[in-house]
């Protein structure tokens, strides 16, 4: 990675700041939250406890979008495929064990160092910068959510097998429903940049960001699988899988907003 060798001194483990991350299996891209464990050369891990407010059931095999750079010997990961599962008393939930996949470059300069079990962020990039990048960012990916779904309204009327006499139903009580709340959610998301754009900084965030508000903001509003039995065509699907490449952008960008969260309490 370009930036590494201008890196911080990592200055938080992950055992002394507990804040959960969003992830997604890959092949449902079903999203859920998570806390990185045991991260370190020999063995890394995560925890999906019961108070988690979004939980999934792991399975060994499953395919995980971490949404997070995990750093080793030099070389980032961003996936991880569940090698074990067991239930964890002290945390009260499924404990994961994993083994890294996928060697990717980090979209932003801040990532997990597996060798230190830290968080490590480049020297010759502002807090300040990165944090208005990635808000920025999340705004454009759900405004791209919210183009998408608005095209899809009338498309899904002319390409589905749906009932055409329970489409207008159909149209005002769930798709206009999903559509209103990707706008709702993308307006905030805007506010919320323009709040740091303007007056606010990174050093801050913990004053003007609630995770779990950010979250509910960034999490999907539409649900794959409901859309699946509504409507049976493969050209929505490929649009609704669009949208979901979209959403694990989103869920990138979220988990980086964390780590800056996480960075500032050091400040």
């Amino acid at each position: 990675m370009d930036f590494q060798e201008k890196r911080r001194e990592p200055r938080i483990r992950l055992d002394t700041v507990r804040l959960p991350f969003l992830g997604s299996r890959k092949e449902d891209q079903v999203c859920f939250e998570y806390l990185p464990l045991d991260v370190s050369p020999h063995g890394f891990s995560i925890a999906i406890p019961q108070w988690l407010v979004n939980r999934e059931r792991l399975q060994e095999g499953d395919l995980i979008n971490l949404n997070v750079p995990f750093e080793l010997n030099g070389k980032t990961f961003h996936q991880g495929k569940v090698v074990w599962t067991r239930w964890g008393e002290a945390l009260e939930g499924q404990i994961i064990g994993m083994s890294l996949e996928k060697e990717m470059p980090p979209s932003y300069p801040l990532y997990f160092s597996l060798e230190t079990s830290s968080l490590v962020a480049a020297k010759n990039v502002p807090l300040e910068e990165l944090l208005l990048r990635v808000l920025k960012d999340s705004v454009l990916l759900k405004k791209g959510i919210s183009i998408y779904f608005n095209h899809l309204i009338p498309y899904f009327s002319r390409i589905t097998g749906y009932p055409s006499k329970d489409y207008p139903t159909l149209k005002h009580t769930f798709l206009n429903d999903i559509k209103n709340k990707i706008k709702q959610h993308h307006e905030k998301l805007d506010e919320l940049y323009n709040l740091f754009k303007n007056s606010a900084n990174h050093e801050t965030i913990a004053q003007h960001v609630n995770l779990e508000d950010l979250r509910d903001l960034v999490e999907s509003e539409i649900y794959i699988d409901v859309m699946k039995i509504t409507f049976e065509s493969d050209a929505a699907l490929q649009y609704l899988r669009a949208i979901k490449d979209l959403e694990y952008k989103l869920y990138y960008s979220y988990n980086n907003i964390v780590m800056v969260y996480i960075e500032s309490l050091t400040q």
